[in-house]
């Protein structure tokens, strides 16, 4: 939780601290954003393969991988952007989780709630997904056929694909995080209004302000993905698993 505060609060440019009192603000809200998403994700991304094989049971190419994670991860982000924006709006005011939701609908009107961030959130876990169970599995088994040990190729599909898609997804998270951390809109108003006013107050890199901070995470999160895909999936998903 810390983490989400120290990235926020850097796209946002707000100040980091090290009070355990505000770095947890809005970690009920986090911690069920997390379980949520986790819990959808997976589902989600089985269905989207149904796009791709017609219902037959066949073995996925890699980039029908990466896209039937990419095609769950967009569906995840209706979900994900209203509880986020709760999350922020705690981090930054340091409301309740109960009063945080009525504050945003008084200020901004009941559509910000469900709205503000929506599109940069549906981008950006898109992109997050097909790099949390398409792209990082994919790398680790092509280590694996290189001959790399099981270990390494763990390693390798956490490092690239967490990197890789922290990098490809960051500015739309940015742009995500300043909308909702401005929900009356007084700096930031919609996605072009904010990647114009980004691009005004830092150049290019204002797309990357928190980049490290996503971006660790994001190496973990890929290795625990991948190892939670290997044991579930043949748990939830026995019929694909038979010989």
């Amino acid at each position: 939780q810390w983490v989400f505060y120290c990235k926020n609060a850097s796209q946002q440019g707000l100040p980091l601290t090290m009070n355990p009192r505000i770095l947890y603000r809005g970690y009920t809200m986090s911690l069920t954003n997390m379980c949520v998403l986790s819990g959808l994700q997976f589902p989600l991304t089985a269905i989207a393969t149904g796009i791709f094989t017609g219902g037959k049971q066949r073995k996925l190419s890699d980039s029908e991988e990466i896209g039937s994670a990419f095609i769950g991860g967009v569906l995840s982000g209706f979900i994900c952007a209203p509880m986020e924006l709760v999350m922020i709006q705690q981090q930054r005011y340091g409301t309740s989780l109960f009063s945080t939701p009525s504050k945003i609908i008084g200020d901004a009107g009941i559509g910000a709630l469900f709205g503000r961030g929506l599109a940069m959130s549906c981008g950006r876990e898109g992109v997050f997904t097909a790099g949390m169970l398409g792209l990082g599995p994919t790398l680790r088994r092509q280590a694996e056929e290189a001959g790399y040990s099981k270990p390494q190729a763990a390693m390798a599909g956490a490092l690239g694909g967490g990197v890789i898609v922290a990098s490809l997804s960051h500015p739309m998270d940015t742009i995500k995080t300043c909308q909702q951390g401005d929900v009356t809109q007084k700096t930031y108003r919609g996605v072009v209004h904010a990647a114009q006013t980004l691009l005004k107050e830092s150049g290019p890199r204002a797309f990357f302000r928190g980049w490290a901070w996503r971006t660790g995470r994001m190496v973990f999160q890929c290795f625990l993905f991948d190892a939670c895909k290997n044991h579930l999936s043949p748990v939830f998903f026995p019929h694909h698993f038979r010989d």
